[in-house]
């Protein structure tokens, strides 16, 4: 009697075991090819943004408002924020070439990320933000009776820190926020006149979209006004 009792505790722990360990192998393979599609995106969103920024900044520009393939004067982009920077210690009069280039750049994976682009100047207290640039899709959804019958999606710009209040921290929270994909950043030096200089960084920020009203906190703390 007590060797059947035993027998089948030993059955019934065992059997508890198979149980625990099929569990384990169930979850593992249900998340495996999540968590290989999440890591496979995020890399090829670091990846684009590292070569996105690098595009970005080494982007040509006619200096005599032709296009490029017809001008005789062809500059870099970097080169003309450098020099917009070293007047005013602002970027106003090269802004609308520098958007353009980051449009054209962020064109092929606009239906994939939305997208940040910012410069920083760090040789101020506080923090300066010259540019801001801010890219974001806003979905409309079409009802027919309970069900949705289209999701379609609107690509809203902004230009952000207008009220030149913008911290480190405010990016940083929007950045949790909308959870990023990818990061690219990379050093700078202003040149000022008539001497002198600013060091700064320039960073592009990548993120899976996320349709968000613009009353959130994180948002508004950024200070976008349409572009």
């Amino acid at each position: 009697m007590i060797k059947g009792q035993a027998a089948v505790t030993d059955a019934l722990l065992f059997l508890v075991i198979v149980m625990i360990l099929v569990s384990f192998l169930f979850i593992f393979t249900s998340q495996y090819g999540r968590t290989v599609g999440e890591y496979t995106y995020a890399k090829y969103g670091s990846d684009y943004a590292v070569s996105a920024l690098k595009t970005v900044l080494y982007s040509s520009f006619s200096r005599n408002d032709f296009s490029v393939s017809d001008s005789n004067e062809v500059d870099y982009i970097i080169a003309g924020i450098k020099e917009d920077y070293a007047y005013n210690q602002n970027i106003d009069y090269f802004r609308d070439d520098l958007t353009g280039a980051i449009k054209d750049v962020m064109n092929p994976v606009r239906s994939s990320f939305d997208y940040l682009f910012f410069i920083r100047i760090d040789s101020t207290v506080p923090f300066n933000f010259p540019y801001f640039f801010l890219s974001r899709k806003e979905f409309v959804v079409e009802h027919n009776g309970v069900f949705v019958s289209s999701v379609d999606s609107v690509e809203k710009t902004y230009f952000c820190n207008s009220s030149g209040s913008l911290t480190n921290a405010d990016i940083d929270n929007f950045v949790i926020f909308v959870g990023a994909k990818g990061q690219a950043v990379s050093s700078i030096t202003f040149p000022l006149i008539p001497n002198g200089s600013h060091e700064g960084l320039i960073e592009l920020v990548l993120w899976t979209p996320k349709d968000f009203d613009e009353e959130e906190e994180v948002f508004i703390k950024l200070g976008c006004v349409p572009a």
